[in-house]
């Protein structure tokens, strides 16, 4: 390194991190990871403003902005299950000043259910690892007679049965399409909703009967009444929701699941970066008023590696992009 370079200023080496390669030969790869951030970063979360995503993401955006001395500012971009908003990230500069905030789905299911994808998952994505996790439940309007799994498959074959999601090829859609698609319920209709905060909503008015959704923003419906809670999809029962069964239980093996937000980068940020993020976050997650705050909404830590995380792209992609080519499964 020459003399000028071990001159330049604090924000001066994060300049040199983001202008591109030649300048980067100014700044070793530890000088840029200390250096970052030297401006605000953007992170853009790929749906409608309300969900737990965007929950998740603001609650971490606030404590980085913190321990980091920068704006982590949140932009809302949504679209196709998650795909534009997720490209607009990926395709920005890979300097560490832009990120997304993503769902399991968004990169496990779309793949197989948009035949044109904007991106690659494996080629474009750089992981920087998963934050919190949720678990998934199916759920009914109260007013509708089911009080198991079963008791919802008969009244399917008798009636309609209208169940929301967050979107095409969203978890809601596709657990819903494999419970459809296992018991033949053809009266059964998908409505895709822009988001989990109206698809609860709409089974809440009773607009839809039976959600399979994400137990982050269904809680305090569940816990008031407004929302009856036929089964979890978790391995064991939850201690929160205790008197809820597993789908396990009630002879629904398929639906064992659990959905894991996290956070991505475009493939070429800095390696450093990355893993300097991914330490950040994993100190947020085990501060005790973070967990009591993503436990209140449903959530847990969840935290993982880039590497761990980059294992479960591809695992869980497999698993849910075969139920999805079963079931016929087509964005619209």
């Amino acid at each position: 390194m020459n003399p000028t370079a071990l001159r330049l200023s604090g924000f001066a080496r994060g300049v040199a991190c983001a202008i591109g390669a030649s300048v980067l030969a100014l700044a070793s790869p530890a000088t840029c990871a200390q250096a970052w951030p030297a401006k605000p970063v953007r992170t853009i979360v790929p749906f409608a403003p309300g969900g737990p995503l965007d929950l998740i993401g603001r609650l971490v955006n606030e404590r980085l902005a913190q321990r980091l001395g920068q704006a982590f500012v949140m932009e809302n971009r949504g679209g196709a299950g998650g795909s534009i908003g997720t490209d607009a990230a990926l395709k920005a500069a890979p300097d560490g000043y832009t990120f997304a905030w993503v769902v399991d789905f968004v990169l496990t299911h779309n793949p197989a259910l948009y035949p044109k994808m904007p991106f690659d998952v494996e080629k474009d994505v750089q992981a920087v690892g998963t934050v919190t996790s949720s678990d998934v439940a199916l759920m009914v309007h109260p007013a509708l007679a089911a009080k198991t799994m079963s008791d919802l498959v008969s009244l399917a074959r008798q009636k309609p049965i209208a169940f929301p999601s967050a979107g095409v090829g969203s978890p809601g859609h596709v657990f819903g399409e494999l419970f459809k698609h296992e018991f033949k319920l053809e009266q059964m209709t998908h409505v895709p909703y822009k988001g989990n905060a109206p698809a609860t909503q709409s089974i809440v008015a009773g607009d839809t009967q039976a959600f399979f959704g994400s137990l982050a923003g269904a809680l305090p419906q569940i816990r008031s009444g407004k929302l009856r809670a036929l089964a979890v999809f978790s391995r064991e029962r939850l201690p929160y929701l205790a008197e809820v069964p597993t789908a396990l239980e009630q002879g629904f093996a398929k639906f064992e699941v659990k959905s894991w937000f996290a956070i991505v980068a475009p493939a070429a940020t800095p390696r450093e970066i990355v893993l300097r993020l991914n330490r950040e976050i994993a100190a947020i997650a085990a501060e005790r008023d973070f967990i009591e705050r993503v436990e209140k909404a449903g959530h847990a830590p969840y935290v993982t590696t880039p590497e761990e995380m980059r294992g479960l792209i591809r695992s869980e992609g497999a698993r849910w992009q075969a139920v999805i080519r079963a079931a016929g499964i087509r964005a619209e």
